[in-house]
Protein backbone atom coordinates (compact mmCIF):
# COMPACT_ATOMS: atom_id res chain seq x y z
CA UNK A 1 0.00 0.00 0.00
CA UNK A 2 1.29 3.67 -0.96
CA UNK A 3 1.65 6.68 1.74
CA UNK A 4 -1.52 7.82 -0.36
CA UNK A 5 -3.70 4.80 0.42
CA UNK A 6 -2.52 4.23 4.06
CA UNK A 7 -4.06 7.79 4.70
CA UNK A 8 -7.79 5.98 3.89
CA UNK A 9 -7.11 2.07 4.23
CA UNK A 10 -10.17 1.06 5.33
CA UNK A 11 -12.19 2.96 2.06
CA UNK A 12 -9.29 1.36 -0.09
CA UNK A 13 -9.83 -2.35 1.27
CA UNK A 14 -13.57 -1.48 1.09
CA UNK A 15 -13.25 -0.55 -2.79
CA UNK A 16 -11.15 -2.73 -3.68
CA UNK A 17 -14.12 -5.97 -2.14
CA UNK A 18 -16.55 -3.74 -4.63
CA UNK A 19 -14.58 -4.18 -7.51
CA UNK A 20 -14.32 -7.86 -7.16
CA UNK A 21 -17.44 -8.48 -6.37
CA UNK A 22 -19.15 -6.08 -9.54
CA UNK A 23 -16.60 -8.00 -11.54
CA UNK A 24 -17.96 -11.16 -10.50
CA UNK A 25 -21.19 -10.01 -11.69
CA UNK A 26 -23.41 -13.15 -10.16
CA UNK A 27 -24.90 -10.78 -7.34
CA UNK A 28 -28.13 -10.89 -7.10
CA UNK A 29 -30.66 -7.72 -6.79
CA UNK A 30 -30.55 -7.86 -3.11
CA UNK A 31 -27.06 -8.34 -3.02
CA UNK A 32 -26.70 -5.39 -4.77
CA UNK A 33 -29.10 -3.09 -3.04
CA UNK A 34 -27.00 -4.11 0.49
CA UNK A 35 -23.90 -3.41 -1.44
CA UNK A 36 -25.30 0.00 -2.19
CA UNK A 37 -26.52 0.46 0.65
CA UNK A 38 -23.12 -0.09 2.33
CA UNK A 39 -21.54 2.28 -0.62
CA UNK A 40 -23.63 4.77 0.45
CA UNK A 41 -22.83 4.89 3.92
CA UNK A 42 -19.38 4.76 3.54
CA UNK A 43 -19.31 7.34 0.81
CA UNK A 44 -21.50 9.59 3.63
CA UNK A 45 -18.44 8.75 6.20
CA UNK A 46 -16.07 9.81 3.71
CA UNK A 47 -17.80 12.79 2.87
CA UNK A 48 -17.76 13.57 6.35
CA UNK A 49 -14.12 13.35 6.88
CA UNK A 50 -13.24 14.84 3.21
CA UNK A 51 -14.82 18.15 4.74
CA UNK A 52 -13.78 18.02 7.89
CA UNK A 53 -10.25 17.75 6.59
CA UNK A 54 -10.94 20.24 4.02
CA UNK A 55 -12.39 22.88 6.77
CA UNK A 56 -9.39 22.21 8.61
CA UNK A 57 -6.97 23.01 5.61
CA UNK A 58 -8.68 25.65 4.52
CA UNK A 59 -8.23 27.15 8.42
CA UNK A 60 -4.51 26.21 8.12
CA UNK A 61 -4.58 28.04 4.86
CA UNK A 62 -5.84 31.42 6.21
CA UNK A 63 -3.64 31.37 9.22
CA UNK A 64 -0.83 30.40 7.46
CA UNK A 65 -1.82 33.66 4.86
CA UNK A 66 -1.90 35.68 8.17
CA UNK A 67 1.48 34.41 9.10
CA UNK A 68 2.73 35.13 5.24
CA UNK A 69 1.24 39.25 5.69
CA UNK A 70 2.68 39.15 9.52
CA UNK A 71 6.06 38.16 8.22
CA UNK A 72 6.07 40.89 5.15
CA UNK A 73 4.86 43.31 7.39
CA UNK A 74 7.95 42.52 9.80
CA UNK A 75 10.40 41.98 6.81
CA UNK A 76 9.13 45.71 5.44
CA UNK A 77 9.55 47.26 9.09
CA UNK A 78 13.08 45.43 9.71
CA UNK A 79 14.29 46.63 6.14
CA UNK A 80 13.52 50.42 7.46
CA UNK A 81 14.50 49.57 10.23
CA UNK A 82 17.99 48.88 9.00
CA UNK A 83 18.15 51.58 6.42
CA UNK A 84 17.60 54.41 9.47
CA UNK A 85 20.12 52.28 11.01
CA UNK A 86 22.96 52.27 8.22
CA UNK A 87 22.00 56.36 7.85
CA UNK A 88 22.65 56.81 11.21
CA UNK A 89 26.27 54.95 11.09
CA UNK A 90 27.20 56.59 8.15
CA UNK A 91 26.08 59.83 9.99
CA UNK A 92 28.23 58.61 12.94
CA UNK A 93 31.53 57.74 10.30
CA UNK A 94 31.00 60.87 9.51
CA UNK A 95 30.98 62.40 12.53
CA UNK A 96 33.87 60.46 13.37
CA UNK A 97 35.65 61.49 10.39
CA UNK A 98 35.06 64.83 10.97
CA UNK A 99 36.48 64.73 14.39
CA UNK A 100 39.65 62.91 13.51
CA UNK A 101 40.16 65.49 11.07
CA UNK A 102 39.75 68.34 13.60
CA UNK A 103 42.44 66.90 15.46
CA UNK A 104 44.68 66.29 13.11
CA UNK A 105 44.61 69.66 12.18
CA UNK A 106 45.24 70.87 16.56
CA UNK A 107 48.21 68.42 16.21
CA UNK A 108 49.70 70.68 13.78
CA UNK A 109 48.71 73.62 14.92
CA UNK A 110 50.34 72.05 18.62
CA UNK A 111 53.14 71.30 16.67
CA UNK A 112 53.56 74.37 15.20
CA UNK A 113 53.63 76.15 18.58
CA UNK A 114 55.75 74.01 19.75
CA UNK A 115 58.31 74.98 17.48
CA UNK A 116 57.59 78.63 18.34
CA UNK A 117 57.96 78.43 21.85
CA UNK A 118 61.19 76.58 21.49
CA UNK A 119 62.69 79.14 18.40
CA UNK A 120 61.23 82.10 21.54
CA UNK A 121 62.85 79.99 24.14
CA UNK A 122 66.06 79.88 21.95
CA UNK A 123 66.39 83.53 21.28
CA UNK A 124 65.35 84.28 24.80
CA UNK A 125 68.25 81.98 26.02
CA UNK A 126 70.39 83.78 23.32
CA UNK A 127 69.51 87.48 25.17
CA UNK A 128 69.78 86.12 28.48
CA UNK A 129 73.22 84.30 27.64
CA UNK A 130 74.52 87.26 26.13
CA UNK A 131 73.39 89.96 28.38
CA UNK A 132 74.99 87.88 31.83
CA UNK A 133 78.41 87.49 29.29
CA UNK A 134 78.01 91.11 29.11
CA UNK A 135 77.14 91.89 32.73
CA UNK A 136 80.15 89.78 34.53
CA UNK A 137 82.72 89.42 31.95
CA UNK A 138 83.45 91.69 30.29
CA UNK A 139 81.48 94.87 31.74
CA UNK A 140 83.18 97.17 30.41
CA UNK A 141 81.88 96.74 26.76
CA UNK A 142 77.69 96.95 28.13
CA UNK A 143 78.81 100.21 29.58
CA UNK A 144 79.62 101.58 26.27
CA UNK A 145 76.61 99.97 25.01
CA UNK A 146 74.25 101.36 27.11
CA UNK A 147 75.78 104.77 26.87
CA UNK A 148 75.29 104.63 23.10
CA UNK A 149 72.20 103.29 23.36
CA UNK A 150 71.01 106.24 25.42
CA UNK A 151 72.48 108.88 23.47
CA UNK A 152 75.15 109.76 26.44
CA UNK A 153 78.25 109.15 24.89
Amino acid sequence: MSTKESYFAEETTFLLEARQRAEKGQSTTEEWRQAYGLLIEKYEELLKVVQVLTHQATQLEAKLEKARTQLEIQKKALSSEVEGLERQLQVQQKEITKKAQERDILYDRMSQTRMMLLVILAVLLLVVGFTLYYLFWDTDRMIQFVKKVRGLE
